[in-house]
């Protein structure tokens, strides 16, 4: 039994093909067609039969009916009532948003004959302004854009009272009427901050009546002024509080040892203690200082190097290094070099060893190979 081997319909767009029919198409097996919504036929058959290892009659054809492209876009609109593939006959609907009036243009567009009927809806704004910032309010009850009618709100913030302006405005024929509310800082200006006190009780916006409290930190004690102040007709009663350090300053810095136990601020009674690092033995000083009277008792150790090497291994040009040691040099601590790629060696040592308080040997010497391009 001989079979149709191609598609009846040749795929053409816009075409519901296969109806009444499968793959693969036995002889004498007929499918039927019809064009998709939105198109209508131009040419072609409805229906097709197998026949001799053919299809009988033409593909159908469909051309679109609708409009191809979408309706046009109206600024400041909005558009409903239409969705691809615009079918002929099919309506959009425009509406101006908010705050804007019809001032041409259709508000309905139409599909006909593939091309949109009527002309585009312009809206202009036709509602108020947006509304001056005023320090020291709030505004509530409105939002932009703001249409006829519409009411806006004002109110002082805390630490703010009313000068001029309405507490109300309204948008009337695109005018506010009315002037918004001014309102002015009642309050103090930010307290002092002075050395060695921690502020609390207090914060921005500073209102008559407020009260800031001053407390020494760690380490400090009262000198003068108030541990409160107040505000008061928007300037502050009192003295903020003045606190000088009690303890001591930072211990001097020192050779050869390092410190612990201690850290600022250095209260009195307060003990640092030093200890030589690896390598280095006591020269002068004390092992502890404490502090006393905000002076520090005794002198802080100082250690010297008396074994191991105090500089790094010497490293000449092409080479890599030190490896294998790190600081402090002990006495007896070996250090590896190599060459650099590329490099070879001229002179020098592969490895050093720290002895007596010095490196032996002479520092590796690299030079660049003649063949080292090729080796890439």
């Amino acid at each position: 039994m001989s079979v149709c081997s191609n598609h009846p319909s040749g795929w053409s767009p816009g075409v519901v093909s296969g109806i009444g029919c499968s793959y693969p198409y036995h002889e004498g097996e007929t499918c039927g067609f019809t064009c998709r919504d939105g198109y209508r036929q131009t040419s072609g058959d409805t229906s097709r039969t197998c026949s001799g290892g053919s299809w009988s009659g033409q593909p159908l054809v469909c051309e679109y009916t609708g409009c191809a492209r979408h309706p046009p876009y109206s600024r400041f609109s909005w558009r409903k009532g239409c969705f691809y593939p615009y079918e002929s006959g099919e309506n959009c609907t425009y509406e101006c948003r908010d705050g804007y009036t019809a001032v041409s243009g259709d508000s309905v567009l139409t599909c006909r004959d593939g091309a949109w009927s009527g002309t585009m809806l312009t809206c202009n704004y036709t509602g108020c302004d947006h509304l001056p910032y005023t320090r020291g309010t709030s505004k509530s009850g409105c939002w932009y854009p703001y249409v006829n009618g519409e009411s806006c709100t004002y109110t002082c913030r805390n630490g703010f009272s009313r000068v001029s302006g309405d507490p109300s405005i309204t948008c009337q024929n695109g005018t506010w009427s009315g002037a918004p509310l001014t309102c002015m800082y009642t309050g103090c200006k930010r307290p002092p901050s002075t050395e060695g006190t921690s502020r609390t009780g207090c914060r921005w916006p500073f209102e008559t009546g407020e009260n800031c409290t001053y407390t020494c930190r760690n380490g400090y004690s009262r000198v003068s002024g108030d541990p409160s102040i107040t505000c008061r007709d928007r300037a502050w009663t009192g003295t903020p509080l003045t606190c000088e350090i009690t303890g001591c300053e930072r211990p001097p810095s020192t050779s050869g040892s390092w410190g612990r136990g201690c850290r600022w601020p250095y209260e009195n009674g307060e003990n640092c203690t030093y200890t030589c690092w690896s390598g280095h033995s006591r020269v002068s000083g004390d092992s502890t200082i404490t502090c006393v009277n905000r002076t520090w008792s005794g002198t802080p150790l100082q250690c010297r190097r008396t074994s191991g090497c105090s500089r790094s291994p010497p490293r000449r040009y092409g080479s890599w290094g030190p490896r294998d040691c790190g600081w402090p040099y002990e006495e007896g601590e070996t250090c590896r070099f190599e060459c650099r790629y590329g490099h070879e060696q001229r002179s020098g040592n592969t490895t050093t060893t720290c002895t007596g308080m010095e490196w032996t040997g002479d520092p590796l010497f690299c030079t660049r190979s003649s063949n080292w391009w090729y080796g890439r």
